[in-house]
């Protein structure tokens, strides 16, 4: 093998292997590159409409003082079991909202309840956003 061929199989082994990695089943738990720049209405509102909502839960009613329906109501929640915002822009291990969503919440159960638990990666996009300082974008 040439010179030449040896360096286009190196880079072929190589973007085999970076796919295999990213690659991860279908429940949604692999994270594949790390997530910047969320968007509130692009990808947390629609998190919190597809796993928040039915009957007595966060969408369209307040539940325990949380009300997830819109960016406003996002962030004038308070949660009755913390007694506090359930988001601290900047601050996503302070905030309860992302305390509720991992695994052994502080208070009550894990969130959203009855329902699978939220991927991963959904969780990593709240808590960027967090990061991010929660903005309305």
């Amino acid at each position: 093998m040439n010179m030449c061929n040896k360096t286009r199989f190196t880079a072929l082994i190589t973007v085999i292997a970076l796919m295999a990695i990213s690659c991860g089943d279908d429940s949604g738990n692999t994270i594949t590159g790390p997530i910047e720049d969320v968007s509130y209405l692009d990808d947390i509102q629609i998190i919190f409409n597809g796993t928040c909502g039915g009957a007595g839960c966060h969408i369209d009613s307040s539940q325990s003082g949380v009300n997830l329906s819109s960016y406003d109501e996002v962030l004038n929640s308070v949660g009755q079991q913390y007694g506090r915002e359930i988001v601290e822009p900047g601050s996503p291990d302070e905030s309860p909202l992302v305390d509720k969503i991992e695994p052994n919440p502080e208070h009550g159960q894990r969130m959203p309840f009855g329902r699978d638990p939220l991927s991963n990666q959904q969780i990593e996009q709240i808590r960027v956003w967090i990061e991010e300082g929660a903005m309305d974008n």
